[in-house]
């Protein structure tokens, strides 16, 4: 959904949120500000509908409380929550009503229907939000694409008397006006250098200024203000720093000094060149290139320096020809932005060049992109121009295939094979190694030489994935000649059964470190093993930090920095190191926050948080970590551990935070939302853990795994909110006997359930003499218990022995002392080794003594 329409609301938030309490207002009211201000959507929507249902709350107080909900909807992403509070009658008679509905509709992707609400009233001077509405109107026409709409909206606002008002609309005005192709009334909206400004707007109006003068011509002016602002150590000037260079490049080459321009943009991409914006640079480095540059030209030769190197060959290294991929990872490589933009733009400068040579390796670059980062905008891109070049160079067959195989389709062999490897990447990396290895195998019969050796491990290491063996061993026969092949291919094994986490990955991996100790490869097995080690059950801590001391600092700069990272923190989660765990975690976000496996460091902080007892840190880290990845498999137990985490907390809003979590579980009916709907009921009161968990229950199966620890919560509700209403008791009763009659008769919970009835039975009037309970029927189950345990002692005697203490407290209570000593002596022999045991054999004893009742042998 598009989101500039809301470019007014942090205006209008911040204006709402530092100001002064209202007397009238509840507390809660500040806080769900303090909450909005701090971007936490849910936990204010939780504070202002906690204001709302204050008790006698001052009606004045409503309109403001609602207006602030609304907002926090809106910006969760719900906007239509926030359209049916912004129909309560309270606010019908607001005058920044329109606005708000506005706001929301624009959220909602009703463009036009806000605009219709941010009419001439609406936008009026003495408007409340007129400035803020005004930028959300010019936001929409430009969203709409009516330019000069958004123009004529903002052109209001540069006439404005507020200072601030009238800048921002200026810097609006001239960045549009650019779109539109008009240099020279954009330099003229473009707020001079005297101007005051923050320095944040001080760089977008020299950028803004540098970018119209270029337009109009004038390359020196517009040169030397790009070169002001790459010499700015201001932190604002990193939001623009790509746009600078790029635009100095352009100004330099429109003034005839290409070399200045090739020497300033090698230099910048060399400074950046883990920006995710990078790409912006190489087009214009393109330029710089000559129509036909020799093969040591500097571009060419920076650009192969800044190619990724080709992948191992192991696990699956393949080697093509000219028409052909020289790599086809297990995985897709790791984003990387510098090294595909160096690929694509190495290929088009090298086609330049002509050379035979230069265009072989043109095509293997271009191939080379596709099947290592197959989804970057560049991928398609290079089928297409491999297209080109082969009509170019007569090559129809070739050219017809690669227009097929942007279709889905190929005919021509090299490319049929690359096709086939590229399906069998992705069919690897989505786990359907069958399909994966018919693709090889397609692949192999289309190749030759070492191209088809390679595929042929490829092929070999899918079998085994997909649990082939037989196939496998035949695959690993063929190249048992090659013994590199054979180590490599020992190798992926272990590999491949770490990734499963199947309890032979450790011993392989251990096989193979200590078989090959200088294996180029070294330090990945390690670290492989570790990981291992730590999934083993039992987990061997000591094996996993043997193999990650024994990396040394170098080797440990060859692996993946997460991968590392995710080794030291499990080890330390392991070794109930959870203050270590969490600064690991903590160390490695700031240092890598783009890292693809940053959310997975995430995730741990949040565990490590838990683990560590800081609940409060635990529940925000671990709630904005599934927030930011809904798709992630690790979302949902996330939302479980950030309520359990809330839960912990132990405040009012908390507990009401904890259950806003587990509802979005339950409502997202996944593999987690029984143990949700579960854990909500031990929040809950009993009264709503009752009413929670009887209509769940009531729709279980018989054969439902949680039907029996489902029906226990539920009676434990029924019965604690029952008082002096017997009809939630006849309920509760009824669940234990339907739990009863369907568990198997040595099951461990009848015991329990048995104990559980007896004390409903204890509190039921007696049908027959409703004045009196059902004491006589408890009885009978205590005692049916003890029974039992007599012919067959139980795994765990605790509910034998509660059993005993009810009977024999329910008979003293009845001053029935001799059956009172019975039952006691009983429990005593049953079990003599408890503590209630023991206490009954004393109990018996006192009995005794205190009513003189002595067996005649006594």
């Amino acid at each position: 959904m598009f989101r500039r329409a809301l470019l007014a609301l942090p205006l209008a938030t911040l204006l709402s949120a530092v100001a002064a309490p209202d007397p009238a207002t509840p507390p809660a009211f500040q806080e769900g500000l303090d909450a909005l201000s701090a971007s936490l959507w849910e936990i204010a929507a939780v504070r202002f509908e906690t204001a709302l249902a204050t008790p006698d709350l001052d009606p004045k107080a409503r309109p403001e409380i609602l207006l602030r909900l609304a907002e926090t909807r809106i910006r969760n992403g719900e906007p239509d929550a926030a359209l049916k509070l912004l129909a309560d009658p309270a606010l019908a008679a607001l005058p920044e009503l329109p606005f708000w509905k506005a706001q929301a509709l624009a959220a909602a992707g009703q463009f036009n229907d806000a605009l219709v609400l941010l009419d001439e009233k609406a936008t009026a001077a003495d408007a409340l939000h007129f400035r803020e509405a005004l930028f959300t109107r010019a936001a929409l026409k430009r969203a709409l694409g009516d330019l000069p709409g958004a123009v004529e909206a903002l052109n209001l606002l540069i006439k404005d008397r507020n200072a601030a008002t009238a800048l921002r609309a200026r810097l609006q005005t001239a960045a549009i006006l650019l779109d539109l192709g008009d240099a020279e009334k954009a330099l003229t909206a473009t707020p001079p250098p005297t101007a005051r400004m923050t320095p944040v707007q001080a760089v977008e109006a020299d950028l803004l200024r540098a970018r119209a003068q270029l337009e109009k011509g004038e390359h020196q002016a517009a040169a030397a203000i790009f070169a002001a602002l790459l010499q700015k150590e201001d932190p604002a000037f990193k939001a623009v720093q790509h746009d600078a260079a790029v635009g100095l490049a352009r100004a330099q080459l429109a003034a005839g000094n290409r070399e200045a321009a090739t020497d300033g943009l090698l230099a910048f991409i060399e400074q950046q060149r883990t920006s995710p914006r990078i790409g912006q640079a190489f087009p214009v480095l393109l330029d710089c290139l000559a129509s036909k540059p020799t093969a040591d030209d500097v571009i060419l030769t920076r650009l192969r320096e800044w190619c990724p190197p080709p992948p191992l060959k192991s696990p699956i290294g393949i080697t093509m020809g000219d028409d052909a991929a020289s790599a086809w990872p297990t995985s897709a490589a790791e984003p990387d932005e510098l090294g595909t933009q160096s690929l694509y733009h190495l290929a088009l400068g090298l086609r330049r060049e002509g050379s035979d040579e230069s265009k072989a390796r043109a095509r293997q670059a271009l191939t080379r992109l596709r099947i290592e980062y197959p989804a970057h905008p560049l991928a398609e891109r290079a089928l297409l121009e491999t297209s080109r070049w082969d009509l170019a160079d007569g090559r129809k067959e070739q050219a017809a295939a690669a227009l097929a195989a942007l279709e889905g389709s190929s005919s021509a062999p090299t490319l049929r094979a690359e096709a086939s490897l590229s399906a069998a990447s992705t069919a690897f990396t989505a786990g359907d190694f069958a399909l994966a290895a018919g693709e090889l195998e397609k692949a192999s019969a289309l190749l030759d030489g070492d191209a088809r050796r390679d595929v042929s491990l490829n092929q070999a290491v899918a079998r085994l994935a997909m649990g082939d063996l037989p196939g496998f061993q035949t695959l690993a026969a063929a190249g048992a000649k090659d013994i590199s092949l054979v180590i490599d291919l020992a190798l992926e094994r272990a590999l491949f059964l770490t990734s499963r986490r199947d309890p032979g990955a450790m011993a392989a991996l251990d096989r193979f470190i200590l078989d090959h100790p200088s294996h180029p490869r070294l330090p990945e097995a390690r670290l492989a093993a570790a990981h291992a080690a730590l999934d083993a059950i039992p987990p061997d801590p000591a094996f996993a930090k043997a193999q990650l001391d024994n990396l040394s600092e170098s080797q440990a700069a060859e692996l993946s920095p997460a991968t590392l990272a995710l080794a030291k923190i499990r080890l330390a989660t392991r070794e109930k190191r959870h203050a270590d765990a969490a600064a690991l975690s903590e160390s490695f976000l700031k240092a890598l926050p783009e890292d693809p496996r940053s959310p997975e460091i995430q995730f741990e902080l949040g565990q490590a948080f838990f683990e560590n007892g800081d609940y409060n840190k635990a529940r925000l880290e671990l709630e904005k970590f599934a927030t930011a990845h809904p798709e992630s498999p690790a979302a949902a137990p996330a939302l479980l551990r950030a309520a359990r985490a809330a839960v912990l907390v132990a405040t009012p809003e908390a507990k009401v935070e904890s259950l806003i979590l587990f509802d979005k579980i339950i409502a997202a009916k996944g593999d987690l939302a029984d143990a949700a709907r579960l854990e909500k009921a031990r929040v809950l009161d009993h009264p709503q853990a009752a009413k929670e968990l009887l209509p769940w229950f009531q729709s279980m199966k018989k054969d439902h795994p949680l039907r029996l620890i489902a029906g226990l919560h539920l009676c434990d509700a029924l019965y604690n909110s029952a008082g002096t209403d017997s009809g939630p008791m006849q309920q509760a009763l009824a669940i234990y006997e339907d739990l009863l009659a369907g568990l198997a008769a040595d099951s461990p919970e009848r015991f329990k359930i048995q104990y559980y009835r007896g004390r409903v039975l204890e509190q039921l009037p007696d049908p027959k003499n409703p004045s009196e309970k059902r004491l006589q029927e408890a009885l009978d189950v205590y005692f049916s218990v003890l029974q039992a345990a007599a012919k067959q002692a139980p795994a765990d005697w605790q509910w034998v022995d509660m059993c005993g203490v009810r009977a024999r407290t329910l008979l003293e209570n009845q001053q029935r002392w001799e059956a009172a000593i019975a039952i006691a002596e009983q429990h005593a022999k049953l079990h003599g080794t408890s503590k209630l045991a023991k206490d009954a054999a004393d109990r018996a004893k006192v009995l005794k003594l205190e009513h003189f009742i002595f067996d005649e042998s006594e």
